[in-house]
């Protein structure tokens, strides 16, 4: 016989309820299964369906102002991520905050159906499209943090047009919330960050992988954005629903950088190429123009009065329009060449630092935000002519 310990607390049925919900919604699940017994009530925010293995089910619950929507098939297997629950009528359910698809045919039936639906909208559009700026000044990239896609695109930015202003946000691109993380991001640099064009990458990965990039959610935040943003989500075979709207698709995060920043190369080789091609048809009209006036030289000294007379208007005419075309084309090669200065001293680290401003780095990595260092931090300060290192004695954000 059990014996029952006078200091044992007593429950009423409500106060034990939220006893068990406290010991056990502290533990979020991640569970597997096949749906069964799917209700979506109509004219109500939530859904109720059970998930079962071949010994055992589990009743869920989803409520539409915790998360996404997501129409279910009964014999569907998914992963529901949410929080054990003790409902007040005694019976135990997950508490669903995201739902995950598994296997590749009921990801593609997914896929198909969200697409058309998008497609039929207008959010695919190419008149929906931002342009790129030719020369951008400010990149923002989203990937995941420590990632080969962020390695990729900071490297290649800088190979290819040096010391470009480049500010990351970091964000999960696989899994539980990956799709609220990746719209925040949108979200932040587009109420938050002066940038030019954003970058959203990602280094590949299975359709099971990719789900974020193929849920609505997503897709509807890029097409809000009023940033230009490039998708680079490095699966080439398959285009996700992000890869759609999107203002321009790269195959890779290394082709994202690319199409974002011009080759500061290749533009110095079309300056020189337009400032030589200048000169040699400057150089040609010249000789072109000496030839003729030897040539009204020569019938000149054998010709009449009247020719003479005639000779010396042509040549008038054909020494100023010669002049005028010179003065023409000396005129834009200078406008080009100047054009192509200002450009690139406007992008010279150097000439920032000669004003007076400093470059912080932390760790390697250039330092853009507050938020990114700390009390006690070393940090090196890159001046015109030298660098410090120095420790953070203070924190002050305004």
């Amino acid at each position: 016989m059990i014996e029952i310990k006078k200091e044992a607390p007593i429950f009423s049925v409500s106060q034990y309820v939220e006893f068990i919900n406290d010991l056990v919604t502290i533990t979020p699940v991640l569970v597997e299964g096949e749906v069964s017994n799917y209700r979506d009530i109509p004219g109500r925010n939530f859904c109720y369906f059970d998930i079962k293995d071949k010994n055992s089910a589990v009743k869920c619950f989803q409520g539409f102002w915790s998360s996404k929507k997501i129409s279910l098939e009964n014999g569907s297997t998914i992963r529901v991520f949410g929080y054990p629950t003790l409902q007040k009528n005694g019976s135990l359910v997950i508490d669903v905050r995201e739902v995950f698809f598994v296997g590749n045919g009921v990801l593609r039936k997914r896929y198909e159906e969200l697409k058309e639906s998008l497609k039929k909208e207008g959010l695919f559009k190419d008149s929906y499209k931002k342009e790129l700026p030719s020369f951008p000044g400010h990149i923002g990239l989203i990937a995941g943090k420590r990632s080969s896609a962020y390695h990729d695109v900071t490297t290649e930015l800088s190979e290819r047009w040096g010391d470009i202003k480049i500010s990351f946000c970091g964000a999960k691109v696989q899994g539980i919330n990956a799709r609220k993380e990746i719209v925040d991001a949108i979200r932040y640099f587009n109420r938050h960050k002066d940038v030019d064009v954003l970058i959203l990458a990602r280094g590949g990965g299975s359709m099971e992988d990719l789900q974020a990039f193929d849920s609505e959610e997503v897709v509807r935040e890029i097409f809000a954005s009023k940033i230009p943003i490039i998708s680079a989500i490095g699966h080439e075979d398959h285009w996700t629903l992000v890869d759609f709207v999107a203002d321009v698709r790269a195959k890779t995060p290394t082709k994202a950088a690319q199409v974002a920043v011009p080759d500061k190369e290749e533009i110095l080789e079309r300056m020189n190429f337009f400032s030589t091609r200048s000169r040699s048809l400057l150089k040609n009209r010249l000789n072109e123009v000496g030839m003729n006036l030897d040539l009204y030289q020569n019938r000149l000294v054998s010709g009449s009065r009247e020719v003479i007379s005639m000779m010396n208007q042509e040549l008038r005419l054909c020494e100023r329009r010669s002049n005028e075309y010179a003065k023409r084309i000396i005129l834009e090669t200078k406008e080009t060449l100047e054009n192509y200065k200002r450009v690139l001293e406007a992008l010279n680290p150097s000439n920032v630092l000669s004003r007076g401003f400093a470059i912080v780095e932390k760790e390697g990595v250039r330092i853009s935000d507050i938020n990114e260092v700390s009390k006690g931090d070393e940090v090196l300060v890159r001046l015109q002519n030298g660098e410090i290192r120095s420790k953070i004695q203070a924190v002050k954000k305004v």
